[in-house]
Formats: C-alpha cells, sequence, structure tokens
C-alpha cells in the first residue's frame, strides 16, 4: 500500500498535478508510519517527498522540519556517509538557501558533496546537483566567476552522464544562463535558455510547468536583446501554462504576471502593464481563488 500511494505522488508530481500529489504524499508518508515505524527509512522517504511538494510550493516553514526529521532517520538507520544522507542534506541546504541562511546552507551542501564524491565518484550526477547548489550560493553572495566555474563543471558532468537531452542538463543550462543574465550577458545567456526550453518541451509536454519556466526565463533575455515581440509570445505562453495547472489567480502564477506587467509598462502599453499589475495586488493580498 505504501509503495503504491508514494509511486502515485511522485508520478502526480512530476505531472505538475501538485495539489493532488501533496495529499497523496500525506496519505503515504501516514501509510508509512503505521506500517513501518516512525524511524524506518522508508518514513524518511516520505517525509523527503511530502517537503519537495512543499518546497515547490514555495512553504519552506513546512518543509524545513520535514528534511530534518528524515536526516535524522537516515543518518541513525544508513550511516553518517551513505549517498541516501546527502540528498536529505542538499534538500534542507536548499531550504536554508531559500531562507537566506547561506552559512547553514553551504555546511550542509559541502558535506553532501564530500559523500558522494567518497561514495560514488567526481564524475556522478548527483555531485553535480552539489555543484549546482553550491554555485546558487555562490551567485546569492556576489561570487560570480566561483559561481560560473561550478556551473559549468556540473554541466559538463550531467552531459556526459545522462546525454545532452536530459532534463537535469535542461535545468543546469537554466542556471548558467541565469548567471551571464544576471551580468547582462544576453547574447551568451540565449542559446542557453533556448536549448534549456527545447529539452523541457520533449521531457515534460508543451503544458508543463518546467516548460512554463523556461519560456519565460528566455522571454526576459529577449527583452534585454530588444526582441519584444518574440519575448511577449513567450511571457503569454508561460502565463497560460501556468494558468492551465494552476488557475487563474494561484500564488505560483503572480511572477509570470508580475513580468508581464513590467514588460508592458517598459513597452508603453500602460493599460495592459495595469490590469496585470491589479491581478498581482489581488494574488499577494490573499483575494485570489486557490
Amino acid at each position: 500500500m505504501w509503495q503504491e500511494l508514494n509511486k502515485k505522488a511522485v508520478e502526480l508530481f512530476t505531472q505538475g498535478k501538485y495539489a493532488e500529489a501533496l495529499q497523496t504524499a500525506k496519505a503515504a508518508l501516514d501509510e508509512a508510519e503505521k506500517t513501518f515505524g516512525p524511524e524506518d527509512p522508508r518514513v524518511a522517504t516520505s517525509l523527503n517527498n511530502l517537503a519537495e511538494m512543499y518546497r515547490a510550493a514555495v512553504n519552506y516553514a513546512e518543509a524545513a522540519p520535514l528534511w530534518a526529521r528524515a536526516l535524522e532517520i537516515r543518518e541513525k538507520s544508513l550511516g553518517r556517509t551513505h549517498p541516501d544522507v546527502a540528498t536529505v542534506l542538499n534538500n534542507l541546504g536548499g531550504v536554508y538557501f531559500e531562507q537566506g541562511k547561506y552559512l547553514e546552507a553551504d555546511k550542509l551542501f559541502r558535506r553532501a558533496m564530500s559523500i558522494l564524491e567518497n561514495a560514488l565518484g567526481r564524475n556522478h550526477p548527483d555531485v553535480a546537483t552539489c555543484l549546482n547548489n553550491l554555485a546558487a550560493l555562490n551567485r546569492a553572495q556576489g561570487k560570480h566567476p566561483g559561481a560560473k566555474a561550478l556551473y559549468d563543471r556540473a554541466l559538463a558532468i550531467l552531459e556526459n552522464s545522462l546525454g545532452p537531452d536530459h532534463p537535469e542538463v535542461g535545468s543546469s543550462l537554466n542556471n548558467l544562463a541565469g548567471l551571464l543574465e544576471s551580468q547582462e550577458r544576453y547574447a551568451d545567456a540565449e542559446p542557453l535558455y533556448r536549448r534549456a526550453l527545447e529539452i523541457a518541451e520533449k521531457s515534460f509536454g508543451p503544458f508543463h510547468p518546467h516548460v512554463a519556466s523556461s519560456a519565460n526565463n528566455l522571454a526576459g533575455v529577449l527583452v534585454g536583446l530588444g526582441q519584444y515581440d518574440d519575448a511577449e509570445k513567450l511571457f503569454l505562453r508561460a502565463e497560460e501554462i501556468l494558468e492551465k495547472n494552476f488557475g487563474y489567480d494561484h500564488p505560483l502564477v503572480a511572477p509570470c504576471l508580475e513580468n508581464l506587467a513590467e514588460f508592458y509598462a517598459g513597452t508603453g502599453k500602460d493599460d495592459l502593464a495595469q490590469s496585470y499589475a491589479a491581478r498581482v495586488a489581488k494574488i499577494t493580498k490573499g483575494r485570489g481563488v486557490h
């Protein structure tokens, strides 16, 4: 029963059906605790999955204690140097990073990478995850050269180990392109974002939230390059995908609407800009339909 619930939760999450995935993941956790006991590794698996879903909904306060408990269970049952411990270290470090707790995040990311390099080798895809995390941390602290070196190494590992069209390669391309975009290197970022969008479409289909994210990223770079018509089409496509998945006034749609409001304000379409800004205000005040 637990295995079926856990598998179903992951499938729903992968399909972008986050509300259904969350409820199924909660049911899987309850089943694991009842069937195997509160400190069984399978409970840690359910905790990890449920926490990931909360993180996807930008609910870090719910995610952090779940990952902390999962970490404790895995350290006790598997040992402190097991690769599955590194997975939780990376996830918990990610939450600390999002909360601005950079020192705590750095310690967890580096511990995770040490575990994985020793257990799996320096060129394993899981090591690339740690590299991407450390790169993001460097970027957030303005350490751009260090961030780029880490992103480059991560991308090379993923391309060599998983192939050029794997979704994780797409994610790594988005990371590297984002760094270049932040330095206004739009011409360098554009081909990386385009490739990431193509990978997302092939991997997830045309209406997945990952496609919306890639389309939105590419649109931002095209604005920087002055290609406004193409940028508008991509912004609107991202909006359509997110509304299809989450609803017209869901909080996860708001960042895309903010981008559209800014885009239209910058291109002199004040009525459209005000319309989108009003929708953002409605959502952020908690009056949207969730």
